[in-house]
């Protein structure tokens, strides 16, 4: 029967893609990158589809509105954007049957779904600033939360999102999160070549935007979950998974922006043989292979209440 839900969802996600790029829709202006993260956007969903259930109560933080979508049917879905100036606006995304999208004001909450015509999905999407703010959900109410590739972007105080997801979710909730890995094999072999060992370094021109301000260790997100008052369920690395049209490993790093087509061939060969070297390097210590993709995946179970607000050393102590 998971089988089969999967199926479907994988199947609904191509479709909504297809639909966006006919129309030329933009969904917060990022569905085209969620049109080259296919693959990991329906891993983040067999990935959550074991804690799913109708009456789930799931907050998607950081939400780009394409993951809130495709679990909609699987669970009791709300979202926040997670990186906006502005708190005290929101407004519900109503994505129709022909895939055109709406948007509706959010005035009060919780939101009565009930008015949005029922061949439309509606998804209640609140603006905060996760880094900052107070989440607009009662203490131990939600069953579920997700956050992809947000935390990276958190300026001011990142412990603000876990110290409020604990708050927001019940006894033995279960958060979900991704972030870059910045222990990844591919920033090892970025260094060497004396390029930034960062997933994602440039700096973003738009100010509504903002850029990868940290990319986290695997020991600092350990320590963030266990300080916030989670218990890592499981904590693995998978690799970034680089689209026909956007080989995101070779565009952020200078040596292949200046290069013709022959010399980039002879980059890549070179990275090759550097990322064999290092994985043997690797092997002949014990578990220092281990965690060495381009993304890390964290699952943890809320165990108790907040341990460490500003745990060091991720913060400086006063």
């Amino acid at each position: 029967m998971v089988g089969e839900r999967e199926l479907q969802i994988k199947l609904q996600l191509h479709q909504i893609v297809s639909k966006l790029d006919e129309e030329n829709k933009r969904i917060y202006e990022d569905y085209l990158y969620m049109r080259g993260h296919l693959d990991r956007l329906i891993h983040m969903v067999d990935t959550v589809l074991p804690y799913c259930r109708p009456d789930t109560h799931l907050v998607d933080l950081g939400s780009n509105v394409v993951f809130p979508y495709l679990i909609k049917s699987l669970a009791k879905v709300q979202a926040c954007d997670g990186l906006s100036r502005s708190y005290h606006h929101g407004e519900i995304v109503v994505i129709r049957e022909d895939y055109s999208i709406a948007y509706e004001p959010l005035n009060d909450f919780p939101y009565d779904i009930s008015r949005i015509e029922s061949t439309s999905i509606a998804i209640p999407m609140v603006h905060c600033d996760l880094s900052k703010d107070r989440l607009p959900y009662r203490n131990g109410t939600i069953d579920l939360i997700t956050c992809f590739e947000t935390i990276e972007h958190l300026r001011s105080d990142p412990m603000n999102l876990l110290a409020e997801a604990n708050r927001i979710i019940r006894d033995d909730g279960i958060f979900v999160l991704t972030t870059p890995n910045a222990n990844s094999l591919s920033n090892m072999k970025r260094m060497l070549r004396y390029e930034s060992p960062n997933f994602y370094p440039p700096f973003i021109r738009d100010l509504d935007m903002i850029e990868h301000v940290k990319e986290y260790s695997i020991q600092e997100m350990r320590l963030m979950f266990e300080s916030a008052g989670f218990e890592i369920i499981d904590l693995d690395t998978f690799d970034h998974v680089n689209s026909q049209t956007f080989n995101h490993y070779e565009a952020y790093q200078i040596g292949y922006a200046r290069a013709d087509e022959a010399q980039r061939e002879q980059l890549r060969r070179q990275d090759e043989v550097v990322g064999r070297h290092m994985a043997n390097l690797f092997a002949k210590f014990d578990g220092l292979d281990r965690y060495r993709g381009d993304y890390m995946q964290v699952t943890a179970r809320k165990a108790s209440g907040v341990k460490d607000r500003y745990c060091f050393p991720l913060y400086e102590q006063e």
